[in-house]
């Protein structure tokens, strides 16, 4: 799947104004509100939008933010990631290579500031960390560079592997689930079918 000339003005519209109306989108993309609206979902159901906030800045509310590098041995990140991920106060993470994490975390006191390094540090897996406290953004832009022919890099909804070549699309309940092969597919039906048994039953 590539993005079509429509489908990269939709997302280029949303980098600048999420809040902007169906209408308005429609009326800058030359498409109906309708097509946005099936464009726009298609493109969260493949994961090309995972969603729509606002951008809170933590200063003014007296925050304070502070960047981390978490360091430990490759084979133990993925576990050192899933014991930061339960601290509250770090807001944002993703796995670096070498064995690094990287952290954003925002703190309402020098209590809490040094609460979270504690937190960090008794960690058992983490060999040594270094934060650094936010002075100034000079600059912040939409991380994704849009452009029309961009590839569309889809996970399959059961193994999460990504998806080469065309996706097996099946439609559950009224939407849309991608999968790699027919044994995933095959997989995940049976997994959806439990789940769904499960939800009725409770």
């Amino acid at each position: 799947m590539k993005l079509d000339a429509h489908d990269s003005m939709i997302l280029e519209l949303l980098q600048k104004d999420a809040r902007m109306s169906l209408k308005d989108m429609a009326e800058a993309s030359g498409l109906t509100s309708p097509t946005v609206s099936a464009r726009l979902k298609a493109l969260q159901e493949v994961g090309v939008v995972r969603g729509f906030g606002a951008d809170i800045v933590p200063s003014a509310l007296g925050q304070g933010v502070m960047f981390l590098i978490i360091r430990s041995r490759p084979s133990d990140v993925s576990a050192v990631a899933d014991a930061l991920a339960e601290m509250p106060l770090i807001r944002e993470m993703a796995i670096a290579g070498g064995g690094r994490v990287i952290a954003t975390a925002v703190f309402r006191s020098i209590a809490e500031q040094e609460s979270v390094l504690n937190d960090i540090g008794s960690v058992p897996l983490v060999q040594e960390y270094d934060h650094y406290v936010h002075v100034e953004t000079r600059k912040k832009e939409p991380l994704a560079l849009v452009s029309e022919g961009a590839p569309v890099s889809m996970q399959c909804y059961y193994c999460k592997k990504v998806i080469e070549g065309t996706p097996h699309k099946i439609r559950l309940d009224g939407k849309d689930h991608y999968l790699c092969c027919p044994i995933c597919e095959r997989e995940y039906r049976k997994k959806y079918a439990e789940i769904k048994e499960k939800a009725a039953s409770e």
